[in-house]
């Protein structure tokens, strides 16, 4: 089970810094990752920024530290944006990096939990083709789903509830979350929103 508690009660809370690091001027034209007074980005110093990824779609696992204390690890954001890309169409882009940072933060606390910390992903960016893919198939996407840009992903955590994991996604304000039926987690970097599918 994910529980918030062990990160809110943890007694850091005073080292707390206001805000995700953001990428240098490296012609990547990668949006800030920040939503001010979040409190995604009020436990950057506490979120470890690893991800252990698994795309069962394609079986390809990445387990990459994506920032130190040079800043980011481009390599290992390529390999990130790699595993999320639009695997029908074997099309990639840069993600919004606030979700690594969101996914890093459940996967930290999935770790404190006792849980591996394996996300696996069940979609992240689609391109138009796959969407409409997905529409056809009675999947219901949104026409203007953020996956389309590159800032949401659907994902679980190996080994925990559904339920408890979206919660705890609301709760980081990473921007929207969706619940669907106990199968998945969505998580986004738009607007703050909740709803079930």
């Amino acid at each position: 089970m994910i529980s918030r508690r062990r990160i809110i009660c943890s007694g850091l809370a005073s080292a707390l810094l206001p805000v995700l690091p953001t990428f240098a001027d490296d012609g990547l034209n990668i949006p800030e990752p920040v939503r001010k007074n979040s409190k995604l980005d009020q436990l950057v110093p506490l979120i470890e920024p690893y991800l252990d990824l698994y795309n069962p779609h394609t079986k390809e696992r990445e387990k990459v530290r994506f920032f130190g204390a040079s800043g980011y690890d481009l390599a290992a954001v390529n390999k990130i944006n790699h595993l999320l890309r639009d695997w029908r169409q074997d099309q990639v882009v840069q993600m919004d990096v606030r979700l690594y940072w969101g996914l890093a933060a459940i996967r930290t606390a999935a770790v404190r939990d006792g849980l591996s910390g394996e996300i696996r992903i069940n979609s992240g960016f689609r391109t138009k083709r796959t969407n409409d893919y997905l529409r056809s198939e009675g999947y219901r996407p949104a026409v203007n789903s953020l996956h389309l840009r590159g800032r949401a992903v659907d994902f679980v955590v190996k080994g925990g509830d559904v339920a408890n994991v979206a919660r705890y996604a609301q709760w980081l304000e990473i921007g929207g979350t969706g619940h669907y039926r106990g199968r998945f987690i969505h998580v986004d970097s738009g607007d703050r929103r909740v709803w079930f599918g």
